[in-house]
């Protein structure tokens, strides 16, 4: 498998914070959530990664680097202007000769790729998606399988109230590398919204894998909270990682100010961003 982190999102909700750091760079317990993010990979021996960057890439691009420290071969696929979740991976599509797992960046996981990825080649799948039970489906892609797990449909964040499942996309997907020459997206595509429809509408093999591996969406600032809370706690599969990212000499930050934002990761770094975002531990309940 080809790992892919999808690393590009502006992160609005996660305000003002994001103002300052680009999302994969927000800290849990004082380490960036790229590593955790970059760790799934590793702990699936997926060791090819590319990362889709956009805003304030640098940061991480300067923090990272070409992972050669973690023992990762990481290469960037950079844009230009947002090209929502799936654009940039259509335009790299020579870049992909095997099975691609893509990871999204804003969310904490220790889901066994490798369990997907048995999945995916006993269905012969050309798509599938990770899935997972949540007691608020509306905040994100709900998706609707039939009894052998072949997607039927998928609403990205559904109005209506009252919905027939509550299993909804983790943002994780195993796909083949065909698909993304074989199918003419360009500029801003997004999965959820544009390509699965179409490959439903195409009869094409999508499947959803439902897995019970912890994941926790980091897309506001009560569920970054709510991450941290839990990872204190402790969650089996997730701990810190045993070695710190070292910044490369191969890039620098576009300015001292990005510089000085990749460094300051130090012992009380979160609990001084979530301040400033107004979010405190004791107002997240578990």
């Amino acid at each position: 498998m080809i790992g892919v982190l999808l690393a590009g999102g502006r992160g609005k909700r996660l305000r003002p914070i994001t103002d300052y750091i680009p999302k994969p760079m927000v800290p849990l317990l004082n380490r960036p959530l790229l590593d955790y993010n970059l760790n799934v990979f590793k702990m699936n021996e997926i060791r090819r990664v590319f990362m889709t960057v956009c805003y304030k890439k640098e940061i991480i691009k300067q923090y990272a680097g070409n992972g050669e420290e973690i023992g990762l071969d990481i290469q960037y696929i950079e844009e230009t202007a947002p090209l929502g979740t799936a654009g940039s991976l259509f335009a790299s599509s020579d870049l992909f000769e095997e099975t691609v797992a893509v990871l999204s960046g804003d969310a904490l996981t220790n889901v066994s790729l490798r369990d997907a990825y048995a999945f995916h080649k006993e269905h012969k799948a050309r798509v599938t998606i990770v899935i997972t039970p949540s007691e608020r489906p509306e905040q994100f892609g709900v998706c609707l399988a039939d009894q052998e797990g072949r997607l039927i449909s998928i609403l990205e964040k559904p109005d209506e109230p009252r919905l027939l499942t509550n299993q909804v996309s983790t943002g994780i997907y195993l796909i083949e590398p065909s698909l993304f020459s074989d199918y003419a997206f360009s500029g801003e595509v997004d999965f959820a919204k544009d390509v699965f429809p179409a490959l439903i509408a195409n009869e094409e093999p999508v499947y959803v894998y439902e897995t019970n591996a912890y994941w926790q969406d980091i897309g506001t600032l009560r569920q970054y909270a709510l991450a941290e809370k839990r990872l204190k706690r402790g969650i089996t599969g997730i701990s810190m990682p045993k070695q710190l990212y070292p910044c490369s000499h191969s890039y620098s930050a576009s300015n001292p100010l990005e510089k000085t934002q990749v460094n300051v990761l130090g012992d009380s770094h979160s609990s001084i961003l979530k301040k400033q975002a107004g979010v405190s531990d004791e107002k997240v309940l578990l």
